[in-house]
């Protein structure tokens, strides 16, 4: 899966990614990154709403789960089953996600979804604008089957 199909796949499957303007900028095993435009995204301080913050950083776990389960060419349903984002310091321009995992742990998982029929995982997600973290999201992702 490259970053444009995942791009696709995103904008056309959670089309609030779209609205929103996320656009994946690297997708690796174990990794990904996730750009938000603050001026979609604005509260009424002109800063990023948190809410944009917590779809970002949910959207960005659930994208590395997603293509690490693609790659095995495993199916699966898989839904962001807990959501929380700690706000650290006002969004005052674009912003990045960054969500990592241990490629050994995502195989771990898909194993376990393999073996017991689903599976789930949590993982941190790093959101920043420029070197400054705005915000950290935590969610747990599960896979279920079709």
């Amino acid at each position: 899966m490259t970053t444009s199909n995942l791009n696709r796949f995103l904008h056309t499957h959670i089309p609030l990614s779209a609205h929103m303007g996320m656009k994946v900028l690297a997708l690796e095993a174990g990794r990904v990154q996730i750009h938000l435009p603050r001026a979609r995204n604005l509260n009424p301080h002109g800063t990023v709403f948190g809410g944009a913050l917590t779809a970002l950083g949910l959207v960005s776990g659930w994208s590395l789960v997603y293509s690490a389960f693609e790659r095995a060419g495993v199916p699966t349903k898989l839904v962001g089953q807990r959501s929380e984002c700690e706000f650290l310091a006002p969004a005052t321009g674009d912003c990045s996600s960054e969500t990592c995992c241990d490629e050994k742990e995502l195989q771990a998982l898909i194993k376990r979804f393999r073996d017991g029929g689903k599976a789930r995982i949590e993982l941190a997600t790093s959101i920043r604008v420029g070197n400054i973290e705005v915000a950290r999201h935590q969610g747990v992702y599960a896979a279920l089957p079709e």
